[in-house]
């Protein structure tokens, strides 16, 4: 991971962990979110930071017991030319404002700003009302299962759950005695269809040899179409010289379950005629989701890993990071690609069709057609060259033996070519040898 350059909106560079630390983070949530890096100068200049085998620990505890509503940050240890520098990252909260002892801030530019009390009640109005999961819905209480919510305190506490009711309040999800939206879905006594999910396993273009439809709470829902999935993925030993062979599922699980999670979390449930598709073909899955990037979003900017977070539904979001089936906000992409690469077979799309989000895996082993087509590709655009741009422009992030498999040549040939490419400044390697892939760094 490269460290930016300079400090923004969005970065902050520390020598040490100190007070100004929790400030900022606080001022992160309060706003966009961001990275705050301890190690750096203001001027960018690694000096690193030395630690203890707690240190990143006794910080968190620290960040958690001076912040309400508490904040904790994921951590990063991070090596750079030798040095360690630790980097917290927080994002912006879906329910505003946090505070530091009784201490309110926001970012602007560069810098913390304390907050006047205008800005704090506008802030907090506006957090109030700024998504339609946290309107109360147009149903009672009988509408929500207390046996799911008291499944799910369990979850956030298994020593010591809280009363069903008391969890409904306390986060906020029963308004003038109504539930929330949010309330509704993920805890819904009876099916819905503003929930409606609907999987198919197709064979050929178009002949379905078997479907299933959900519509139940959102939790179930995961259940459901994972089984379902699972049902219909191909799976084989993979000889790894261990006692016990591990078992290699033609499509990475963990990508398919960051895509479910994802289609659940960030749908628009605002339409109730749209529907949530999975499509399993012999050669591809493809995953529909009613629900578009937000404005000024691209996919591009996904990709990059440098965009700020816009959860659609930041209540439902919470819920689902409360029961510990997601990790943190704006990491889902990483993880569907890194699971991808890791795999070694598959290949991920991703593509905003407006009202729309599609996210599509294409195996790539074995797939003569998709040699083929990568070279035709790469003749009409010019050779190998131009199949590699082409595939580094659909594959942000691609290694070298995935360019080898989709253009259709060597390795080594492949390795030649990209040294090539990176030498006219048409792309460039980001990350470590092992983990790491090529990216455009300028339109080829």
């Amino acid at each position: 991971m490269r460290i930016p350059k300079s400090e923004s909106k969005t970065v902050e560079f520390k020598t040490s962990f100190n007070k100004d630390v929790i400030e900022t983070l606080v001022a992160f949530a309060n706003t966009d979110g961001g990275n705050l890096y301890i190690g750096v100068r203001d001027d960018g200049k690694v000096v690193g930071v030395q630690l203890a085998v707690e240190s990143e620990t006794v910080w968190i505890n620290e960040i958690k017991s001076k912040t309400a509503p508490t904040i904790v940050p994921d951590v990063d240890r991070l090596a750079v030319n030798g040095k360690t520098v630790v980097r917290l990252h927080v994002p912006s909260l879906p329910v505003k404002p946090t505070s530091v002892q009784g201490r309110y801030y926001l970012r602007k530019g560069k810098s913390n700003h304390l907050m006047s009390i205008a800005e704090l009640s506008d802030l907090y109005l506006k957090s109030a009302s700024s998504s339609w999961d946290a309107l109360a819905c147009d149903g009672t209480l009988e509408d929500v299962s207390l046996e799911k919510v008291a499944a799910f305190a369990k979850r956030m506490n298994p020593d010591s759950p809280d009363d069903p009711m008391r969890v409904l309040r306390k986060l906020s999800l029963v308004k003038e005695g109504r539930p929330t939206n949010a309330c509704r879905l993920v805890f819904a006594a009876d099916d819905s269809s503003r929930t409606l999910f609907q999987t198919g396993r197709f064979k050929g273009g178009s002949l379905i040899i078997d479907s299933r439809s959900f519509g139940c709470d959102l939790f179930g829902e995961l259940d459901g179409v994972m089984d379902f999935v699972m049902k219909h993925l191909m799976a084989g030993f993979l000889i790894t010289g261990k006692p016990e062979h591990d078992i290699r599922h033609d499509y990475p699980v963990e990508a398919i379950r960051e895509i479910v999670l994802n289609m659940l979390v960030h749908r628009d449930y605002r339409n109730p005629g749209g529907v949530s598709l999975i499509k399993i073909f012999d050669d591809r899955m493809e995953f529909s989701n009613p629900g578009g990037l937000p404005d000024g979003l691209t996919v591009d900017d996904l990709l990059s890993d440098g965009y700020t977070t816009q959860a659609r539904n930041p209540d439902i979001a919470e819920l689902f990071r409360s029961a510990r089936l997601t990790e943190r906000y704006g990491s889902g992409i990483r993880r569907i690609i890194d699971a991808c690469r890791e795999h070694g077979e598959v290949v991920p799309e991703f593509r905003d069709m407006g009202t729309w989000f599609r996210v599509v895996l294409r195996k790539i082993s074995g797939n003569s057609q998709m040699k083929i087509n990568g070279g035709i590709n790469g003749g009409i655009n010019g050779g190998i060259n131009g199949g590699i741009k082409r595939a580094v422009a659909d594959n942000p992030g691609i290694g070298v033996a995935l360019l080898s498999k989709i253009v259709g040549v060597s390795v080594r040939t492949v390795q030649r070519a990209v040294a090539d490419l990176k030498c006219q400044g048409v792309i460039e390697h980001r990350g470590s040898k092992k983990t790491g892939g090529y990216y455009f760094k300028a339109q080829a």
